[in-house]
């Protein structure tokens, strides 16, 4: 299923129609975008999963949650949840436990000094077995923010790994982002 973007489709710059077809959304999923922005992957997680699927758009702006917000209204995707909140704080999301397919981190971490706590949201609201998709910014890219903010995959991989999520495979981001999946593991 394709859904044409504002975005560039030649893999050069981030594309969030050609990173979501990479995960295998489907029909009925529950998604959580963890510093959704203004939207962008949100609203194509809302067509991917239909309307029985949902998605909350979390984020601690109240202007990119009114985007978020109008935006959806106007493509009819009554599946969107605009959601304010500061992720740095535990339950702060107000997802139940256990209660997302996927959660997507997307230009998100490099922005915060409380990484681990964001994972840990992450890791509370994913299902066991969910899946967590990791984009970020490339240490080496000749764009985005400075570089004293950017993280290598090594010390994302560590981060994330932590509260429990297994590396799963390295996603194909654009020429200035990187991104890898996680699974959450199951307790044995």
């Amino acid at each position: 299923m394709t859904f044409m973007t504002p975005l560039n489709r030649n893999n050069t710059f981030l594309s969030p129609q050609h990173v979501l077809e990479q995960i295998a959304l489907a029909p009925s999923m529950a998604v959580a975008d963890f510093g959704s922005g203004t939207g962008d992957f949100a609203l194509i997680a809302a067509k991917l999963v239909g309307a029985d699927g949902q998605v909350a758009a979390i984020d601690v702006q109240e202007p990119a949650i009114s985007s978020v917000r109008s935006r959806s209204r106007i493509e009819g995707l009554l599946n969107v949840t605009p959601v304010r909140a500061n992720l740095e704080l535990p339950g702060s999301s107000g997802l139940a436990d256990n209660s997302q397919d996927v959660v997507l981190l997307t230009n998100i971490l490099f922005q915060t000094r409380k990484k681990k706590e964001v994972v840990h949201e992450a890791h509370r609201v994913l299902k066991p077995g969910g899946m967590l998709v990791f984009i970020d910014w490339r240490a080496d890219a000749a764009l985005g923010p400075t570089r004293g903010f950017r993280l290598d995959k090594q010390e994302i991989t560590d981060i994330i790994s932590q509260p429990g999520f297994l590396l799963q495979k390295e996603i194909a981001s654009g020429a200035y982002h990187f991104g890898m999946t996680f699974v959450k593991q199951t307790k044995s």
